[in-house]
């Protein structure tokens, strides 16, 4: 039970991750699209590990400091 919750949370934050990066204006049109449907898959399905890697890139490139 444990680790389901572990793994529910780490959903949920990496559904507020991809929800704010999908406003993120200066994000080029092929990040936009990537993180939409990253978006949309989380929904269902867990990521992989590249398109985790993917996401973080992402964020990184655009974190606000």
């Amino acid at each position: 039970m444990i680790e389901k919750m572990k793994k529910e949370e780490y959903a949920v934050l990496i559904r507020k991750l991809a929800n704010n990066l999908i406003n993120e204006p200066r994000l080029n049109p092929w990040e936009k699209e990537f993180v939409a449907n990253i978006t949309q898959q989380i929904v269902s399905k867990d990521l992989t590990e590249k398109q985790l890697n993917v996401l973080n890139k992402i964020k990184q490139k655009y974190a606000r400091k």
